[in-house]
């Protein structure tokens, strides 16, 4: 049976070897001539599709979902009416610099671009989840406000204000996302020349799994393909990271920022936590 697989390539010759993969070298070769496809594969003929050496990786499309944020209490003290308490914790409130020059990324539910808090910049959006762009979550606009949002109703809330253009990737819609638009939006991002990607979602491995059982899985052999492609998801986004970084040695640098810490719950269970994440 053939399912959905992003396979990410290399438009150049690159040399690897059989049990670490592609060298430091060759990958900064790849870097430059990226190319992500999404393809409809027989999974048995998977072995020989990687034996191509332009073939960099091959994961199954999977789920992908919002790390939802976690309710704070902060106190409020007299500072905390002209600093948001996040900007003061990280110290933005007395760094020299405030992002100016660079190109920030946001990949979450996409952006309220007519908010006050981003006037003056150049929002440039693109969706990636077939529901137009906007933001029917609010998260993203979150997302965006605290990366490089301006003053707003007398307090600061942006952590680096000083930017001017921003790319907003909507990856996450109503219905969640998947590890497909991720990939496109990453390479969307970098060829348009973000310096920071940020992200805020993760893996939707339960929900995976229900997938699978709703398709016919007996549960434990779900559970089995799941994990598989969670491993090879998290082997394709690392394959991806290394590139991107290989780049920066050669043009524009970028930075990859992801969140998933508040998907373990140490507050119930102190040894809850996650232990893997791409």
């Amino acid at each position: 049976m053939k399912e959905k697989h992003v396979v990410l390539r290399s438009l150049r010759g690159v040399t690897r070897d059989s049990f670490r993969g592609p060298s430091a070298a060759s990958l900064e070769m790849a870097a430059a001539s990226l190319s992500v496809d999404v393809e409809e594969i027989d999974r048995n003929k998977i072995p020989v599709l990687t034996r191509n050496l332009d073939v960099l990786a091959v994961a199954p499309v999977v789920p992908m979902k919002l790390i939802a944020p976690v309710e704070v209490q902060v106190e409020a003290t007299e500072s905390s009416t002209t600093v948001a308490w996040g900007v003061k914790a990280v110290g933005a409130d007395s760094s020299p610099f405030d992002g100016a020059g660079v190109i920030a990324a946001i990949l979450d539910t996409g952006i309220d671009a007519g908010h006050p808090a981003f006037s003056g910049v150049d929002v440039v959006q693109k969706d990636f989840t077939g529901e137009g762009n906007g933001d029917q979550n609010g998260h993203g606009t979150h997302c965006a406000g605290t990366v490089f949002g301006r003053t707003t109703d007398g307090t600061r809330i942006g952590v680096a204000p000083g930017v001017t253009k921003a790319l907003i990737g909507k990856v996450l819609g109503e219905e969640g996302g998947s590890s497909e638009a991720i990939v496109s939006a990453i390479q969307w991002a970098v060829d348009s020349g973000a310096n920071i990607i940020s992200m805020s979602l993760g893996i939707d491995f339960p929900g995976l799994v229900e997938r699978l059982v709703r398709q016919g899985f007996p549960p434990a052999l779900a559970t089995s393909r799941a994990l598989e492609g969670y491993r090879l998801n998290v082997l394709l986004f690392e394959r991806l990271a290394s590139l991107v970084q290989a780049r920066g040695a050669f043009s524009e640098a970028a930075v990859i920022v992801a969140a998933a810490g508040n998907e373990s719950r140490r507050d119930a269970d102190p040894n809850f936590e996650i232990a893997v994440s791409p």
